[in-house]
């Protein structure tokens, strides 16, 4: 098991890009596009789809976290999370689309 608040069950885990920080900044990096996947639906590029941002956030920092804590990988977290960002924003936002265009 590894711990992402004191760094625990790393060989290595308090160095500079170690995965524990790497860890962190691909938490950082699911959070972020999660925020701009819901922009982007609302009035951008992807302006119409369905996109509910409490299943992106449930989906992508959900199976993020939980790939860190079982596996300690940053890089199948990463993975993972946008899956879960895909999964949980536009399968989820078929059905409750939570962007605002259909008030």
């Amino acid at each position: 098991m590894y711990n992402l608040m004191s760094c625990s069950g790393w060989t290595n885990g308090l160095s500079f890009l170690g995965p524990c920080s790497l860890s962190w900044l691909s938490i950082a990096f699911v959070v972020f596009l999660c925020l701009i996947l819901r922009r982007q639906c609302e009035d951008g590029v992807l302006s119409g789809m369905g996109f509910n941002i409490i299943g992106s956030f449930i989906g992508g920092l959900g199976g993020s976290l939980l790939v860190i804590t079982v596996f300690g990988s940053a890089r199948w977290s990463l993975l993972i999370g946008v899956l879960g960002i895909a999964i949980g924003g536009f399968v989820v936002g078929m059905v409750y689309d939570t962007t605002g265009e259909g008030e």
